[in-house]
């Protein structure tokens, strides 16, 4: 089995074609794996077609890739990815756009003065650069218009006003049903078509006025006869027009619905800023590399792509078998807003049959994870056969949520993929998933057997996951740990139909037992997601948690003192931690903002002070500090480090001083008893780190508070020790006077 290290990448541009739809893939992680698991001129195959960057990464690195997509939208996506305009072409499209004539106007004047208004200070007219709408909560509420946004030609901006009566009635001109309406309405759907109904429920998310100015620009287009490649420019302008203006808000939306208060943006602006979009969509242009599949096929060591506009299973009945080296991709997820809105804005480009493949999902109401496992097995047994016998298929995953990760391991296991290795960055929520070719070798085996192999196989892989991190952990890992442990004993290709909703009801209770599991931060009957889990104390053994592991790398990486990019850094972490054991970026950025500093361009450096040796000479500084304090308040002092205050022959206070955050070796192994005190004393940037810690492991942070542990820093016993004037009555509260911020929130100083 392949011990797979998460590959991390540059985060996507939030300023790219239909960003917040597709799925946000790291620009970086596909290149590794193509790299890796093919050659220059090999065939690649990638068959969802959800992510360019696959495609592009794939291109740049010399292979043949074949990509099969059935959305007209995300087949123009790619294209605009893969041979991206200019500025200045994209600016001469628009252009020839504007110049177009409606009503003896140019089209850009007819769509500005669709959202003219007048500015309060000055009294010049003007286009709005947006509206905002407010719904009340009475039923049958209808939106009102309450702010706009402009800049005024004369007096400048932006500037916010509420709307004013003319605004309103302007707008209110655009609500009532009219030819522009129907004429977009029917071009996807006609009044006799079943899916009338559910087209108009997808054109409700855009306003009135919006509609009107889309209208607008679509008629003047059908009346045209323009090149190809004019009309791909206007057909990518109009998609990231159609995309801005649509009122569904800036999160990634999983279904049609409309805010409370939502934004009209003015439809020509929208056209202007998506030049940017597109022109800026990639680092640097390829050459047009598009082919036939037969060109493609038969072209051996040349760098080309074949784009097919329809379902995989059409095109791999042209793939002889065993052609491909990889098959690489994003792996989708339900993605019912963008679909419905893509059958829309394809029939509004170039007629309602464009969507065919797409038209019903207008109807679809339903997509759960269940119906996703077997639509990803379908098209994954599709493909397989296309794939070479030493080949590999790479699945990538940018959203891993619970229910996409079951929803891929069954459905990948079904369709006869071997699962080798998996790897789970849990707080960005990326996975990274590794197959080959090969039917499970399935004996006969009876319902009850197999159902026991399920729980078992799960329990075991979730707590092994928990005992190798040795921390508290998201429901993500250990829900991964266990479907990963189910694919690779091949238990799910064994199971009923309906997979994915049986193995989930055998886990549930498994989960859900206090003699496997304990959560902190959550009851046993909430949702797996709240709060964080581990195992029950009588069944934990002893580890140094992930986090203190994770520093201890992050230390050793910095420690040669010259600068290394973050990405080499992330990389090399991920390797020394691979599958589910890779550690959050937060907590790797955490320990990285500890020790170093970031130089020019993005790279990190091992600060100075934390070099070793100047540490080692600043612990034996601090202990010497500790102990000409001990002796000025009439303490006898018993050790070196710990170091003990003692009266009496009690010891009342006791200080470790380290130079790092590893303190679970202090808290989970007590050496603080019969002492009144115990300090950590630590760097101020350590500190740092420790209360990072606190907040994500409240395992931690509960076995510190059980043994009444504070943080010392170095620069409070500094400040203690040049103090004359401390007394013992003014010790006590000085010791606690700069306590970790996740302390002071819970009102915890010294004496709590």
């Amino acid at each position: 089995m392949t011990s797979l290290a998460f590959i991390p990448g540059y985060p996507p541009s939030p300023r790219r074609l239909l960003a917040r739809f597709l799925p946000p893939l790291a620009e970086g992680v596909a290149a590794p794996y193509v790299a890796q698991y093919s050659r220059p001129g090999d065939v690649l195959l990638d068959p969802f077609g959800q992510s360019p960057r696959v495609v592009v990464e794939a291109l740049y690195l010399g292979r043949r890739v074949v990509v099969a997509n059935f959305n007209p939208i995300s087949h123009l996506a790619l294209s605009l990815a893969v041979r991206p305009p200019s500025t200045l072409e994209l600016n001469s499209a628009l252009t020839y756009l504007a110049d177009l004539k409606v009503q003896e106007a140019r089209l850009e004047t007819y769509l500005r003065d669709l959202y003219r208004t007048t500015c309060p200070d000055c009294g010049a007219r003007v286009s709005a650069d947006a509206f905002e709408w407010e719904t009340s909560d009475e039923p049958e509420a209808h939106p009102v218009l309450v702010e706009k946004t402009y800049v005024c030609p004369q007096c400048g901006g932006p500037k916010q006003y509420p709307a004013d009566e003319a605004d309103r009635a302007l707008a209110q001109g655009f609500v009532q049903p009219r030819l522009d309406y129907h004429f977009l309405l029917e071009r996807v759907a006609p009044p006799d078509d079943p899916n009338y109904v559910y087209a108009r429920e997808a054109l409700a998310v855009y306003p009135a006025r919006t509609l009107a100015a889309i209208a607008a620009i679509l008629r003047k287009l059908d009346a045209l006869h323009l090149p190809s490649e004019m009309r791909r420019l206007l057909a990518g302008l109009l998609v990231a027009a159609f995309d801005a203006t649509c009122a569904l808000g800036p999160d990634r939306p999983k279904a049609l619905a409309l805010p409370r208060r939502y934004t009209e943006y003015n439809l020509w602006l929208a056209l202007e800023k998506a030049v940017d979009l597109l022109a800026g969509s990639v680092d640097a242009a390829l050459p047009d590399r598009s082919r036939s599949l037969v060109e493609l096929l038969s072209q051996a060591g040349e760098s080309a792509l074949y784009a097919h506009n329809g379902p995989a299973r059409e095109v791999v009945a042209q793939i002889p078998t065993g052609t491909c080296a990889l098959i690489v991709t994003a792996i989708p997820r339900p993605a019912p807003a963008y679909w419905t809105l893509s059958a829309v804005w394809s029939a509004w480009l170039w007629g309602r049959e464009s969507a065919a493949d797409l038209r019903s999902v207008l109807r679809r109401r339903r997509y759960d994870w269940a119906w996703h496992a077997e639509a990803l097995e379908r098209t994954l047994a599709v493909v397989r056969p296309t794939l070479a016998a030493t080949g590999k298929m790479a699945g990538l995953i940018s959203e891993s949520e619970p229910g996409l990760v079951a929803s891929l391991l069954t459905g990948a296991d079904r369709a006869g993929y071997a699962l080798e290795g998996a790897a789970l960055c849990g707080d960005t929520a990326e996975a990274q998933c590794i197959w080959e070719p090969r039917e499970a070798k399935l004996v006969g085996t009876d319902a009850a057997r197999w159902e026991a192999s399920v729980k078992e196989t799960a329990l075991a892989s979730a707590q092994a996951v928990l005992r190798g991190r040795a921390e508290s952990s998201r429901w993500a890992s250990l829900h991964f740990g266990a479907w990963d442990g189910l694919a690779r004993a091949r238990l799910l290709a064994a199971a009923p139909d309906n997979a994915l909703s049986v193995v989930g009801r055998l886990l549930d209770p498994l989960f859900r037992a206090p003699a496997h599991f304990r959560r902190w931060g959550a009851e046993a009957s909430d949702d797996p997601a709240t709060g964080v889990w581990y195992l029950p104390e009588d069944i934990a053994p002893p580890g140094v948690p992930l986090a203190d592991r994770v520093e201890a790398e992050v230390l050793r990486l910095l420690s040669s003192g010259a600068p290394i990019e973050e990405v080499e850094l992330l990389r090399a972490i991920y390797a020394a931690f691979p599958e589910v054991y890779t550690p959050g970026r937060g907590l790797a950025l955490a320990c990285l903002n500890s020790y170093a500093y970031r130089t020019e361009g993005d790279a990190w450096q091992l600060r100075p002070e934390d070099a070793s040796a100047a540490r080692a000479q600043e612990l034996q500084s601090i202990q010497a500090e500790l102990r000409a304090l001990a002796t000025r308040q009439g303490y006898t002092v018993a050790g070196a480090n710990p170091q003990e205050w003692r009266e009496e022959g009690r010891t009342i206070y006791l200080f470790a001083v380290i130079t790092s955050a590893v303190v679970s070796g202090y808290f989970f192994n007590p050496q603080s008893l019969g002492a009144r005190r115990s300090f950590l004393v630590m760097p101020g940037g350590r500190a740092s780190l420790v209360e990072f810690k606190l907040r994500r492991d409240p395992r931690l942070r509960a076995a510190m508070l059980a043994g009444g542990w504070q943080v010392l820093k170095f620069r409070h016993v500094r400040r203690m020790a040049s103090d004359a004037g401390l007394t013992r009555t003014t010790l006590e509260p000085a010791l606690g006077a700069d306590p970790l911020e996740e302390m002071k929130q819970l009102g915890l100083g010294v004496g709590d």
